[in-house]
Protein backbone atom coordinates (compact mmCIF):
# COMPACT_ATOMS: atom_id res chain seq x y z
CA UNK A 1 0.00 0.00 0.00
CA UNK A 2 1.16 3.58 -0.57
CA UNK A 3 2.25 5.77 1.95
CA UNK A 4 -0.50 8.02 0.78
CA UNK A 5 -3.25 5.79 1.43
CA UNK A 6 -5.92 6.91 3.90
CA UNK A 7 -5.76 4.36 7.09
CA UNK A 8 -7.88 1.96 8.54
CA UNK A 9 -10.43 3.91 10.32
CA UNK A 10 -12.21 3.11 13.25
CA UNK A 11 -15.93 3.69 13.04
CA UNK A 12 -16.55 2.53 16.70
CA UNK A 13 -14.44 1.17 20.10
CA UNK A 14 -17.09 -1.16 22.32
CA UNK A 15 -17.17 -1.46 26.02
CA UNK A 16 -15.75 -4.48 25.96
CA UNK A 17 -12.65 -2.60 23.90
CA UNK A 18 -13.66 -4.45 20.58
CA UNK A 19 -13.04 -2.00 17.36
CA UNK A 20 -16.01 -1.69 14.74
CA UNK A 21 -13.71 -0.80 11.61
CA UNK A 22 -15.90 1.18 8.48
CA UNK A 23 -16.88 -1.21 5.70
CA UNK A 24 -15.03 0.96 3.23
CA UNK A 25 -11.87 1.56 4.25
CA UNK A 26 -11.88 -1.98 5.40
CA UNK A 27 -12.82 -3.39 2.04
CA UNK A 28 -10.17 -0.77 0.71
CA UNK A 29 -7.62 -2.89 2.88
CA UNK A 30 -9.17 -6.44 1.68
CA UNK A 31 -8.46 -5.22 -1.92
CA UNK A 32 -4.65 -4.16 -0.97
CA UNK A 33 -3.87 -7.53 0.82
CA UNK A 34 -5.61 -9.64 -2.49
CA UNK A 35 -2.60 -8.09 -4.89
CA UNK A 36 -0.30 -10.74 -5.58
CA UNK A 37 3.63 -10.30 -3.97
CA UNK A 38 1.84 -8.15 -0.63
CA UNK A 39 2.51 -9.10 2.74
CA UNK A 40 -0.59 -9.10 4.42
CA UNK A 41 0.66 -9.01 7.91
CA UNK A 42 2.87 -5.98 7.11
CA UNK A 43 -0.33 -4.38 6.14
CA UNK A 44 -1.87 -5.60 9.36
CA UNK A 45 0.70 -3.98 11.36
CA UNK A 46 0.66 -0.65 8.79
CA UNK A 47 -2.94 0.15 10.24
CA UNK A 48 -2.43 -1.16 13.65
CA UNK A 49 -4.63 -4.69 13.23
CA UNK A 50 -4.09 -7.91 14.48
CA UNK A 51 -3.18 -9.50 11.32
CA UNK A 52 -5.26 -12.72 11.58
CA UNK A 53 -7.93 -10.32 12.18
CA UNK A 54 -7.28 -9.30 8.46
CA UNK A 55 -6.52 -12.85 7.16
CA UNK A 56 -9.96 -13.51 8.29
CA UNK A 57 -11.34 -10.58 6.32
CA UNK A 58 -9.48 -11.62 2.91
CA UNK A 59 -10.61 -15.40 3.52
CA UNK A 60 -14.50 -14.10 3.65
CA UNK A 61 -13.95 -11.67 0.98
CA UNK A 62 -12.33 -14.64 -1.09
CA UNK A 63 -15.48 -17.14 -0.13
CA UNK A 64 -17.80 -14.21 -0.83
CA UNK A 65 -16.06 -14.08 -4.57
CA UNK A 66 -15.98 -17.79 -5.02
CA UNK A 67 -19.92 -18.07 -4.27
CA UNK A 68 -21.94 -18.85 -7.37
CA UNK A 69 -24.71 -16.00 -8.49
CA UNK A 70 -27.39 -18.70 -9.81
CA UNK A 71 -28.49 -22.20 -8.25
CA UNK A 72 -26.46 -24.92 -9.31
CA UNK A 73 -29.53 -26.74 -10.70
CA UNK A 74 -30.29 -25.64 -13.99
CA UNK A 75 -33.26 -26.95 -15.36
CA UNK A 76 -32.93 -29.43 -18.86
CA UNK A 77 -35.49 -28.89 -21.90
CA UNK A 78 -35.80 -30.77 -24.94
CA UNK A 79 -37.05 -28.39 -27.99
CA UNK A 80 -39.27 -30.55 -30.52
CA UNK A 81 -38.17 -30.79 -34.10
CA UNK A 82 -39.64 -27.43 -35.12
CA UNK A 83 -40.03 -28.59 -38.98
CA UNK A 84 -41.64 -31.78 -38.44
CA UNK A 85 -44.38 -30.38 -35.38
CA UNK A 86 -45.52 -27.69 -37.68
CA UNK A 87 -46.40 -30.15 -40.45
CA UNK A 88 -48.66 -32.25 -38.76
CA UNK A 89 -50.35 -29.87 -36.24
CA UNK A 90 -50.47 -30.54 -32.30
CA UNK A 91 -48.03 -32.20 -31.23
CA UNK A 92 -48.71 -36.18 -29.54
CA UNK A 93 -46.55 -38.45 -27.21
CA UNK A 94 -43.71 -39.15 -28.83
CA UNK A 95 -43.04 -42.91 -29.72
CA UNK A 96 -39.70 -44.36 -28.85
CA UNK A 97 -37.37 -45.28 -31.91
CA UNK A 98 -35.39 -47.76 -30.36
CA UNK A 99 -31.42 -46.78 -29.24
CA UNK A 100 -28.93 -43.97 -30.94
CA UNK A 101 -26.39 -45.10 -32.76
CA UNK A 102 -24.57 -42.07 -32.85
CA UNK A 103 -22.35 -41.16 -29.51
CA UNK A 104 -24.16 -38.66 -27.02
CA UNK A 105 -21.96 -35.98 -25.21
CA UNK A 106 -22.74 -34.57 -21.73
CA UNK A 107 -20.90 -31.70 -20.32
CA UNK A 108 -20.97 -30.62 -16.90
CA UNK A 109 -19.30 -28.42 -13.85
CA UNK A 110 -20.24 -29.96 -10.65
CA UNK A 111 -21.33 -27.67 -7.16
CA UNK A 112 -17.73 -28.71 -6.03
CA UNK A 113 -15.88 -26.95 -8.95
CA UNK A 114 -14.89 -30.77 -11.14
CA UNK A 115 -16.07 -30.42 -14.57
CA UNK A 116 -17.04 -33.70 -16.56
CA UNK A 117 -17.27 -34.67 -19.98
CA UNK A 118 -18.54 -38.11 -20.53
CA UNK A 119 -19.04 -39.12 -24.73
CA UNK A 120 -21.14 -42.39 -25.11
CA UNK A 121 -23.45 -44.30 -27.33
CA UNK A 122 -25.41 -46.09 -24.16
CA UNK A 123 -28.56 -43.84 -23.78
CA UNK A 124 -29.13 -45.91 -20.49
CA UNK A 125 -26.10 -45.45 -19.24
CA UNK A 126 -25.94 -41.63 -19.72
CA UNK A 127 -29.54 -41.30 -18.04
CA UNK A 128 -27.45 -43.58 -14.84
CA UNK A 129 -25.27 -40.76 -14.97
CA UNK A 130 -27.31 -37.45 -14.71
CA UNK A 131 -29.07 -39.56 -12.01
CA UNK A 132 -26.05 -39.74 -10.10
CA UNK A 133 -24.77 -36.36 -10.38
CA UNK A 134 -28.11 -35.17 -9.29
CA UNK A 135 -27.01 -36.78 -6.07
CA UNK A 136 -23.93 -34.86 -6.28
CA UNK A 137 -23.47 -32.33 -3.05
CA UNK A 138 -21.64 -28.41 -3.20
CA UNK A 139 -18.59 -28.35 -1.20
CA UNK A 140 -18.48 -26.70 2.21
Amino acid sequence: MDEDAPKLQVRLVGRDGRRRYDPASRDQLVAACLEPGVSVSRLALEHGVNANLVRKWVKRAREDRALPAVSAFVPVQIAADMHSSSASGPLTKAEPVGKRSHASKLSAVLPNGVSLTVECSDVDGLAAIIGALGHVQAGR
